[in-house]
């Protein structure tokens, strides 16, 4: 008898977006889906809930493949080999210890090193001739590793050290490979000015970059880097913009010192900042190869040409002093994503950087994170992973869209130049940081261990800053052609500031600013908010006490006095307060109270719980910064 094949299953039922979107405006119950399910960035991109393939942007000649123009998708191909360039950076003033950390960072996992070099020694290392520029690279083989020199605006003094170096050891310049990072943008605008002024800086930069291109064809001279944009507050479209721009301005420079497009294209190194916005990362990495490649494109660059260097920086925006931990998982997602998205270069900060000097073992785990994911997780061995994401593609596509058209509005404005000089893209971008800020302080962006789940009883991870060499740091040239400057400024340093104001406190007076629970009901009815208050007020340095409940507005007012405290925070459910707060408001203002906070949203009753004592309210979305702020204040607590 022959055998019967089983009956195919039924399909799965392919419901359509309609279908999806009737389902979702049930459950909404009449709330706005726009308002609930889209969120927008500060570029102004909105993220829906859900992407099909018709959201997929429209197809671009050659970019369905990694390594084609428009490079969306990648920069190399299948030829290249997998993986990124691990660069770690090294900063201690020290030369020779410089040296020990440059070979163990190399001999540990580290492709390339990235020295910071500061003649005073005050943020990076003290490299004040050839001899000390020798000692921190002792022992490097300059023929298989590349070295990249940080110097700000010093980058031509940096690059006859490194030449020097080079000679002495008998390196040949056509094998000699090095980043020379001559960013005179970056450091006009960091340090609010330039010695000389800057169109000496960039006659200077050109110069380098075309003895670069002729003599030693494995260096490269020029960096446009993003980052003091984004450090400083810019978001990612502005970011971009500002790279476009600078970078249009740097092949003009190169093109007036007499080089080729193509050959003044690939002087250029361009680093961007990843601030562990996972996918919003990896977008920015996609959008900027793109639109790098059609500014190429666009001054007449062979498709060759348009290929963008890309170099992929941890945030120090992102970084915080509390709780510091926190900044490894930071630092991971902002490297993930920066291998996603197809990064050839990448750094990690160690975990310590907003601290102090990182010692050995925060240097090991910034220098781990990239071999793990590299090694373990074989993240460098698929091209563009993201790639047929309809929400990455989509977001991709907005993003580029939006810096393309910002760039063009600097270059209606004269360009970044002019637009820095005066003062248009600094408000522009201190209106995004503020904006930002404003995000910070209700907690719609937490932070970690520092906004949200601070550790009151943290130790706190100190290091100082080693003391330079002995010996007299040749003397700064005075700064000229003078314009705003941009401050990096990291996002967690508000919450930080309060927390050392009340760090102080105790230090001074031998105790912390403490404030009273002042729980209504059962625990199952103040649970929930105690918990939420005690989290909000951690994060300003006060300690919340009080664990048990109350049933009456005497007993409240007894236990207040008990804890000998000035802050009272009243926590239960909406139904009790409507039943029990003004009389326990007023009874804790008669028990020396000096300041009653109720946890949520006062509302409809607002008048009335204002007239029986209540101060102020804490709840989701309310400025958590401004109200700790006054807390402490109420609380004389110096800040």
């Amino acid at each position: 008898m022959p055998v019967q094949e089983p009956a195919a299953p039924p399909p799965f039922p392919s419901p359509s977006l309609e279908q999806w979107r009737a389902l979702v405006d049930r459950d909404l119950a009449g709330a706005p889906f726009a308002k609930k399910l889209v969120t927008r960035t500060l570029e102004g991109i909105e993220i829906a809930p859900l992407y099909t393939r018709a959201d997929q942007p429209p197809a671009v000649a050659g970019e369905g493949w990694p390594g084609q123009a428009p490079y969306t998708r990648g920069a190399l191909g299948c030829e290249a080999a997998p993986g990124w360039d691990i660069r770690q950076e090294v900063t201690h003033p020290d030369p020779a210890v410089a040296g020990q950390q440059v070979r163990q960072e190399l001999a540990r996992g580290a492709a390339s090193v990235q020295l910071c070099l500061d003649p005073a020694g005050a943020a990076g290392v003290a490299v004040r001739g050839a001899d000390d520029l020798d000692l921190a690279l002792a022992g490097v083989d300059f023929a298989t590793t590349r070295v990249a020199l940080k110097s700000g605006a010093r980058f031509v003094p940096a690059a006859q050290q490194l030449r020097e170096v080079w000679e002495r050891r008998g390196l040949a310049a056509a094998d000699a490979k090095a980043d020379l990072l001559a960013d005179p943008i970056g450091a006009w605008v960091v340090r609010g000015g330039a010695p000389g002024g800057l169109e000496a800086l960039l006659t200077a930069m050109a110069s380098l970059a075309a003895a670069a291109a002729k003599e030693t064809p494995q260096v490269r001279a020029v960096k446009m880097a993003g980052c003091p944009f984004h450090d400083a507050g810019a978001d990612d479209a502005q970011e971009l913009a500002a790279i476009l721009s600078g970078g249009l301005a740097y092949l003009k420079a190169m093109d007036a010192a007499g080089l080729d497009l193509a050959s003044a294209a690939r002087q250029i190194h361009v680093c961007v900042a990843v601030d562990g916005q996972f996918f919003g990362d990896i977008a920015k990495l996609r959008a900027l190869r793109t639109v790098w490649s059609r500014l190429v494109e666009a001054s007449g660059g062979a498709p060759q040409a348009r290929r963008a260097h890309l170099h992929a920086r941890t945030s120090w925006r992102m970084m915080t002093a509390r709780d510091p931990w926190v900044n490894l998982l930071r630092t991971t997602t902002a490297a993930f994503a920066a291998g996603v998205g197809g990064a050839e270069v990448v750094t990690v900060l160690p975990f310590d950087a907003a601290v102090n000097e990182p010692d050995d073992f925060s240097r090991r785990l910034a220098r781990n994170v990239q071999i793990v994911l590299q090694q373990e997780a074989s993240l460098g061995r698929v091209l563009d992973p993201a790639g047929g994401c309809w929400h990455l593609e989509a977001r991709t596509a907005a993003l580029a869209e939006r810096a393309w058209i910002l760039f063009q509005e600097l270059e209606g404005r004269g360009g970044l130049v002019a637009s820095l000089r005066d003062g248009w893209f600094q408000e522009k971008i201190a209106a995004t940081r503020q904006a930002r800020a404003r995000d910070v302080a209700t907690r719609r962006l937490p932070l970690t261990g520092v906004s949200e789940f601070p550790q009151l009883d943290e130790r706190p991870v100190a290091r100082p800053r080693p003391a330079p060499p002995p010996g007299a740091p040749p003397t700064p040239a005075p700064l000229q052609d003078a314009i705003a400057p941009l401050a990096a400024v990291r996002l967690s340093a508000p919450f930080e500031a309060l927390r050392d104001a009340a760090d102080r406190h105790l230090a001074t007076t031998g105790a912390r600013p403490r404030a009273f629970l002042a729980n209504l009901g059962r625990l199952a009815q103040f649970s929930a908010r105690a918990g939420f208050a005690r989290n909000l007020l951690a994060a300003g340095g006060i300690a919340a006490e009080g664990e048990q409940g109350y049933d009456d507005a005497a007993a409240l007012a007894a236990a207040l006095r008990a804890s000998g405290c000035r802050l009272a925070v009243i926590c239960s459910t909406d139904e009790l307060y409507a039943e029990r707060l003004p009389a326990a408001a007023a009874a804790l203002k008669g028990a020396g109270a000096a300041t009653v906070v109720v946890a949520g949203r006062m509302g409809e009753h607002e008048a009335a719980w204002r007239a029986a004592g209540v101060d102020r309210a804490i709840y989701l979305g309310c400025d958590v910064l401004e109200t700790l702020g006054a807390l402490l204040d109420g609380l004389e607590v110096q800040r």
